[in-house]
């Protein structure tokens, strides 16, 4: 289950210049070892760019990412492991994930290569403050700040199309006996989305593992889904010996948004938002065409 939610901190900063900057050097060499960072870096670099070195293996996944094709072909596409490769490609700024092992970690210290670290990003607001940053930090704060505000505006329109709604559905994320209570970006899409998030109700907070019989007595108005490519996890609901028995599975009350939105930790969260409040509230959006 993709839940785990990314934000960024300088660990150090050298290298050439890419123009001026105030702080560490704009590094003119940056490899990408996380998806969050493969789709912040394709709006603050300019794509196809020399800048960018390597991306994830990840990148151009459709049912994973939001930036399949915006990279070069000759663009080496990496796993965080594959370490020799990537020292190879003498990168000025490698960013890494929170997750990465701390035998990666050390070795990339001890290359003395600059490092910028993901971590654990909790809201939407978070994942705007740390496209700022990462903005900052590869000298391109003008595109970093435009981001934000594209973000921040289609965050406003949709909170004045569902301002005044006469109800909101108590929505619980499901995903193989997880759910994403307060703290979680999901918990923000659920919300701003037009729903009220069950998981946040029953008192919990981050990625919380909850039972199937937790969730019938919870009774759900809505259960929302992630929707991988090959993902049968829709009818696997419904054949639940005893998630079938919910109302909401039932009366066919089951939203399922592709995960590259739903669970992006990157500026594509706020689609899914978007998604999830045009299923939900699909009377809010008659007067204009799905996107």
């Amino acid at each position: 289950m993709v839940l785990a939610v990314i934000g960024f901190g300088i660990w150090s900063g050298c290298g050439p210049a890419a123009g001026p900057v105030s702080g560490p050097v704009a590094p003119v060499r940056i490899a990408s070892l996380t998806l969050a960072t493969d789709e912040m870096l394709a709006d603050l670099v300019p794509v196809p760019s020399e800048r960018i070195v390597c991306v994830t293996y990840l990148a151009d996944d459709p049912a994973i990412s939001n930036v399949p094709g915006r990279y070069p072909e000759h663009t080496p596409r990496l796993r965080d492991t594959d370490l020799e490769r990537v020292l190879s490609l003498a990168p000025d700024l490698v960013c890494v994930a929170s997750y990465s092992t701390a035998d990666s970690l050390k070795l990339l210290e001890r290359s003395g290569l600059p490092i910028y670290r993901n971590e654990a990003f909790h809201s939407m607001a978070e994942i705007e403050a740390a496209a700022r940053r990462l903005g900052e930090r590869v000298g391109e704060p003008e595109r970093a700040r435009k981001l934000v505000e594209r973000m921040q505006d289609r965050r406003r329109r949709l909170a004045d199309r569902l301002h005044d709604l006469p109800h909101r559905p108590r929505v619980l994320f499901w995903s193989a006996g997880f759910t994403a209570g307060r703290g979680t970006t999901i918990d923000d899409v659920i919300r701003e989305g037009g729903g009220v998030n069950v998981a946040a109700e029953l008192g919990l907070e981050g990625s919380a593992e909850i039972s199937p019989e937790r969730v019938v007595a919870a009774d759900p108005e809505i259960v929302l889904l992630s929707r991988w490519k090959a993902d049968e996890r829709q009818s696997r609901i419904a054949n639940h010996p005893i998630l079938r028995q919910l109302r909401a599975v039932r009366e066919g009350h089951v939203i399922a948004i592709e995960g590259r939105y739903l669970t992006s930790v990157s500026q594509f969260v706020v689609e899914g938002a978007d998604r999830l409040a045009r299923a939900l509230h699909p009377g809010r959006f008659a007067v204009e065409a799905q996107p």
